[in-house]
């Protein structure tokens, strides 16, 4: 029990020894956030380009009818034509459309790699995205690829329609999607102060000298006799 509570006495001094440490160097932890945030934030800002994402949404039906009601099997269908629909609209026909309309001098893989094709949840509704440096590129990427690949999923699966749900627009409302500045500089503040206590903590602990009565005890194991004492100033030293 005695053994127990003088761990816990150990713990708690060293935890106060710690939190001290870290105290009498608060400048220099301060410093060193500042200076973690300011590189952060100066590589996002400069270092890093900017990225932007254009988005539109189709919703496919597959019903040749113009009936008012929407029964289960035909959801269900719709959302099939959906899954269809992401592998159509990259169709080598549907490539060389948009890159021939575009003026593009890419390989088909690589045209294929710029699109990112999703259901929205479990619904009819399919998403088209492209994020590039250049929103423009993105934006007239995306708008060419919903309106080549209307006609070959109206052509190849027969569906009933092929309709905007959302059309071609930049996200974000225009902004960058990537990268965040803030929450970069946040952690190169978190990273900038972690890296600094870690150091002053290193430090003390490599740090083999004898400060104190306390340090002789704990490190020695052996009581102190005597302590001579320190004392600055000229005219005692020429005594």
């Amino acid at each position: 029990m005695n053994e127990n509570a003088k761990n816990n006495e150990e713990y708690t001094i060293d935890l106060m020894l710690l939190l001290n440490l870290l105290r009498k160097h608060v400048i220099f932890l301060v410093i060193a956030a500042i200076i973690g945030g300011g590189v952060a934030y100066t590589v996002t800002r400069y270092l890093i380009p900017e990225r932007y994402k254009a988005t539109a949404t189709v919703i496919i039906n597959n019903r040749a009818t113009d009936s008012q009601y929407i029964y289960p099997s035909e959801i269900q269908s719709s959302q099939d034509l959906a899954q269809l629909y992401s592998i159509i609209i990259k169709a080598d026909n549907v490539l060389e459309a948009v890159k021939k309309d575009l003026k593009l001098d890419i390989s088909n893989e690589q045209l294929k790699n710029s699109i990112t094709v999703g259901l929205v949840g479990d619904t009819q509704v399919v998403e088209i995205s492209c994020i590039s440096t250049n929103p423009d590129y993105a934006l007239d990427l995306v708008t060419k690829f919903v309106e080549y690949s209307k006609p070959v999923i109206l052509e190849k699966v027969e569906a009933g329609s092929v309709k905007d749900l959302n059309e071609p627009a930049l996200s974000n409302n225009g902004n960058p999607v990537s990268p965040n500045r803030r929450k970069n500089t946040m952690l190169g503040v978190l990273g900038g102060a972690v890296a600094a206590a870690a150091f002053i903590v290193l430090r003390e602990m490599l740090n083999t000298k004898f400060k104190t009565e306390a340090d002789v005890t704990n490190t020695l194991g052996i009581p102190v006799l005597g302590v001579i004492p320190y004392i600055e100033g000229k005219e005692f030293a020429q005594k």
